[in-house]
């Protein structure tokens, strides 16, 4: 079981949602892979009904579509597509700080300089699943600043939707300048939080999120 599975519940819808969402992101099931029904089932020992309702949160949020007969299939993320879903989330990450707080909570700067050790070990050691979890801690941390539940939710499901796409790249990416990347990203995020800097936090993440779509779409452009 993954780390980031070990603090889920298997016994609940909410809890399966998230740990079948994590595993997208993550790129256990990339995309193009397809999902057995009656395989998930038996794994978390549910009926098929209350998996179904997972499974269609899941392809509301377009991860999942629907195949033919017992299957779903994870979503692939076209040039076009990703251009309009980084283009609503750079507009958004501009704007959060109108949905933020202060003070930011000091467990999140806490949780931002723990994960920027965890960065760390990303320079010697190539491990593709430790660079999409510490983003994925990353984005989690974030979203928990935001006080407004609507733009929370947006922010996540952006990130859910382009993220794995974002690592699907990595191999055709040169990993020192993304882990390098990575380390500068959550240094220059601590350091205006903890000034409270909302505005110059939207304008790091907006300028963040367009270096990231401009790698990634070079290397689906080339495909």
């Amino acid at each position: 079981m993954k780390v980031i599975e070990a603090e889920q519940s298997f016994n609940t819808a909410s809890g399966i949602y998230e740990i079948l969402r994590n595993r997208i992101a993550l790129l256990e099931y990339s995309p193009g892979t397809k999902l057995s029904e009656n395989t998930l089932a038996a794994e978390f020992g549910i009926s098929r009904t209350p998996l179904r309702k997972v499974l269609q949160r899941l392809e509301f949020e377009h991860l999942l579509v629907r195949s033919q007969g017992s299957y779903t299939t994870v979503t692939d993320v076209d040039s076009k597509t990703l251009s309009q879903i980084y283009e609503v989330r750079m507009v958004l990450a501009e704007n959060l700080y109108r949905f933020i707080e202060l003070p930011i909570p000091g467990v999140t700067i806490q949780s931002l300089q723990r994960l920027a050790d965890d960065a760390k070990q990303l320079q010697s050691n190539h491990d593709v699943y430790l660079l999409g979890r510490i983003h994925r801690e990353i984005e989690e941390a974030l979203a928990g600043t935001i006080s407004n539940i609507r733009a929370r939710e947006i922010t996540e499901q952006l990130y859910f939707e382009i993220g794995r796409i974002w690592l699907s790249c990595v191999p055709k990416l040169d990993w020192d300048q993304e882990v390098e990347l990575l380390s500068s990203e959550l240094r220059e995020l601590i350091a205006v939080l903890q000034r409270g800097d909302l505005r110059g936090f939207g304008f790091r993440r907006r300028n963040q999120a367009a270096m990231a779509f401009d790698r990634i779409y070079k290397v689906i452009s080339a495909q």
